[in-house]
């Protein structure tokens, strides 16, 4: 997932990245539904339930997300320990981008979340915090 290609989940090398793109109901308030969504889609990677994590997603985006991508990304999670929610970090007015901090045990990932023009999620990112 380098170069901002939002379509697809998958971890490369020895940092983290993944994305999946979905359509769930959220405000555009970094603090609001948007964090609220991302908090949710962001467990139900942690619990490996692929069926929890794709049911806002819209049809062409769902078919792209494999319940293989979503266990090896909650298995990167439970490495680094308990999740512990989001905090917001800020965000792209001109991207509609809002990102956030997931917060586990033993780190930290960064979560962004691009919004449709509807107001859904249009992506959901995972990767590390820059060093």
């Amino acid at each position: 997932m380098v170069g901002g290609n939002f379509s697809k989940l998958m971890p490369c090398g020895a940092a983290l990245f993944a994305a999946l793109a979905l359509a769930a109901c959220g405000s555009n308030s970094p603090g609001g539904g948007a964090q609220a969504a991302a908090d949710s889609t962001t467990k139900a990677v942690y619990n490996d339930d692929p069926a929890t994590v794709t049911q806002n997603f819209d049809d062409a985006l769902k078919n792209q997300v494999t319940r293989s991508e979503v266990g090896i990304l909650s298995d990167q999670m439970h490495k680094m320990g308990d999740y512990q929610g989001l905090t917001f970090v800020g965000s792209d007015p001109n991207k509609n981008e809002y990102t956030y901090r997931a917060g586990f045990t033993k780190g930290s990932m960064n979560v962004t979340v691009r919004l449709d023009p509807d107001g859904k999620f249009a992506a959901y990112r995972v990767f590390p915090p820059a060093q």
